[in-house]
């Protein structure tokens, strides 16, 4: 995906933005159902949907010629993430 990213704003420059978002963990019915195996342990710290959704929206409303290329969102304290 990095690199797919990184091409597609090569090829683009000057005429489409491009952001390559890297969700972390966020608190919705994604994992409902799920066998135990496949869900955020007991002291996973997850993001709120609205909390990501403001984050991107930053990210997207930069001035023209100033593009947010990357971005990870995450809880601060995200034990996935090195």
């Amino acid at each position: 995906m990095v690199g797919f990213t990184r091409a597609l704003a090569a090829e683009l420059a000057g005429q489409v933005g491009v952001t390559m978002l890297v969700p972390g963990g966020m608190q919705t019915h994604f994992f409902d159902g799920r066998d135990e195996q496949y869900m955020p342990g007991p002291d996973a710290h997850l993001n709120q949907p609205e909390d990501v959704a403001e984050t991107i929206v930053f990210a997207l409303s930069r001035p023209h010629g100033c593009e947010v290329r990357e971005l990870v969102v995450c809880p601060s304290t995200e034990t996935s993430w090195p």
